[in-house]
């Protein structure tokens, strides 16, 4: 039995999560025989890049972000399309057809923002319509699909998530520090984590201890990993591999484009 203490960034973490989520049995089946959805953001962003091998402009691949100290979007010119494979190759088809045909074999992919306790999950959602999770959650749910969340435990939440619905939302508050949104849990979504991932990648324990740090380590999360000595072994050389992930540059909308200024903090003038 062999034990380290590992710390890792938040790009640092968003890779070893993509490479587990890649990884996964369920992933690789319906990369061979039918769909892979992956709905855009920047953890998604690392997946996308795992699955297709060639760099994406991460900052760019999402709408909502919380950037430069508030919840906020990314400029319109830029809003990127869902990414979605079918036998591995780009389906053809608007999305909607993708979820239309997708079924128990097949994988949906949605980043979050807030892992509470009890491992549950929630997405912020600023559209009217909900956003992604608006526009896909009734075809995920009640037809079956695999929802698989990728989510660092730097997004850990003390608040159990399905308080947090009840008390947010677009017209839910008088002033803030950026976007009003609504944190919509995903009831049915299994979350991979830096615990889930060390296990998928290296089958060792990783048991998160700390979390923080100053000076490029903000958001940082701190692990012991423990397992044998050939899976340690293998834990040491996939965290080498991460290890010095750059961080994605700020990319925000200007206040004066943005669509949601009305439902803004910021944009509204009420902050």
């Amino acid at each position: 039995m062999m034990r380290a203490l590992v710390t890792l960034t938040p790009p640092e973490s968003k890779r070893l999560i993509a490479k587990a989520v890649v990884a996964l049995d369920e992933v690789q089946y319906a990369l061979k025989h039918g769909f892979v959805y992956i709905a855009t953001g920047t953890t998604a962003a690392y997946i996308a890049e795992e699955i297709l091998g060639k760099k994406i402009e991460k900052e760019k691949w999402t709408v909502g972000v919380i950037s430069k100290g508030r919840t906020c979007v990314t400029p319109k010119k830029t809003w990127p399309k869902h990414l979605v494979l079918y036998k591995g190759k780009p389906f053809e088809g608007d999305p909607v057809e993708a979820l239309k045909e997708m079924g128990p074999e097949d994988v949906f992919i949605k980043g979050a923002n807030a892992i509470d306790p009890n491992w549950n999950v929630a997405v912020f959602a600023a559209a009217p319509d909900g956003g992604t999770i608006g526009r896909t959650f009734g075809w995920t749910i009640t037809k079956g699909v695999l929802t698989i969340t990728p989510i660092s435990l730097e997004k850990f939440v003390p608040t159990p998530v399905e308080y947090s619905a009840k008390i947010t939302g677009i017209h839910s508050f008088d002033w803030g520090t950026g976007l009003y949104s609504a944190l919509v849990p995903i009831p049915h979504a299994v979350p991979v984590t830096e615990v889930e991932a060390y296990d998928i990648l290296a089958n060792v324990d990783a048991i998160p201890i700390a979390a923080g740090g100053a000076g490029g380590a903000e958001g940082s999360v701190t692990l012991v990993l423990e397992g044998d000595d050939e899976d340690m072994k293998k834990a040491k050389e996939i965290t080498k591999q991460i290890k010095g992930e750059p961080y994605l540059k700020p990319y925000t909308e200007n206040c004066e484009n943005c669509p949601f200024a009305k439902i803004c903090g910021i944009g509204s003038g009420a902050f």
